[in-house]
């Protein structure tokens, strides 16, 4: 289409115009996600992108479960199956969980600042940026966002019956995608919570087949599942070795005489001689009292 000259002058005022706002709106959009990544607090983030990550755990494990139970019901016979109320049921089930899964994974890849996916950590915490990027690839490499923009979640309808698909994600996609969610999440709490989270990660494995309602909140409060007393004393060797704890002086009574021992506040330890002393709780907010001249009673009572 040829544009008259005497309105082009007119034409180019309209697209500087939009421009100018296309460039507004981007900048207080930039800057709204700027102050929406200042604003959000550190732990609320990766305690939920935690949770969201449990989540899917937790779904897995139910749909490997019904998935299990669904082929034991299954025979040759496709009529005597389509009769089967129960193995019907199980089906809908193992197909909803499924659905689940790819919408929950995909969501994880989304770049989007204020949702709960890694890029969105990875701003928040300056870091992981490789690691977000790495899991968003594959699933893009995989039908993940087809899948749940068409079939699960705000779907969009195709114009003719012709054009419905059937879109299939495979097995050993959604089995890759859960493992680096894990690695990626694992390595945030590496970096956030410091030494202690492999071990509290080991803890959280233990309830993965009984976990909580809902099941987010069993990895929402790993940071505070108890350690043993052995796994107490090896982490705060790496905090100490890493800069990250250190003894600290405490008042009490030691044998009933009055003294300061030297303590790790955070996991309940006390450095008697030579040796360390693991107190029954932790953290620890005052030591009452120590006893030290019976062996078989040798304790500590803090609160």
């Amino acid at each position: 289409m040829t544009i008259p000259q005497h309105q082009t002058p007119r034409v180019g005022k309209v697209l500087r115009r939009a421009v100018d706002r296309y460039r507004d709106t981007k900048g207080r959009a930039d800057m709204g996600s700027k102050l929406r990544v200042h604003r959000t607090i550190t732990d609320n983030l990766t305690s939920n992108l935690r949770g969201e990550v449990g989540e899917i755990i937790t779904t897995w494990t139910l749909w490997r479960s019904l998935r299990s139970q669904e082929r034991s019901l299954q025979t040759e016979d496709v009529a005597k199956d389509m009769q089967n109320k129960q193995l019907t049921r199980l089906t809908i089930l193992t197909s909803k969980l499924r659905d689940e899964l790819v919408a929950r994974l995909w969501e994880l890849s989304d770049r989007k600042i204020g949702r709960l996916n890694f890029h969105f950590a990875a701003v928040k915490l300056s870091s992981f940026e490789k690691e977000a990027r790495a899991y968003a690839k594959f699933i893009a490499s995989h039908p993940f966002r087809k899948k749940r923009n068409h079939d699960i979640r705000h779907k969009e309808l195709p114009e003719r019956w012709e054009d419905h698909r059937h879109i299939h994600v495979p097995y050993c996609a959604i089995l890759r995608a859960l493992a680096m969610a894990l690695r990626v999440i694992k390595a945030i709490d590496r970096s956030t919570l410091g030494p202690s989270a492999p071990y509290l990660w080991r803890e959280v494995r233990k309830k993965r087949y009984t976990p909580m309602a809902p099941p987010k909140i069993t990895y929402m409060i790993l940071p505070h599942y108890r350690l043993s007393d052995a796994e107490r004393v090896e982490v705060f060797k790496l905090e100490l070795a890493a800069g990250l704890d250190s003894w600290s002086a405490m008042p009490t009574r030691v044998d009933d005489r009055a003294a300061v021992v030297m303590a790790s506040k955070k996991w309940g330890l006390v450095a008697l001689g030579s040796g360390v002393l693991v107190l029954p709780q932790y953290p620890l907010q005052k030591i009452e009292h120590i006893k030290t001249r019976e062996a078989a009673n040798t304790s500590g009572s803090q609160s």
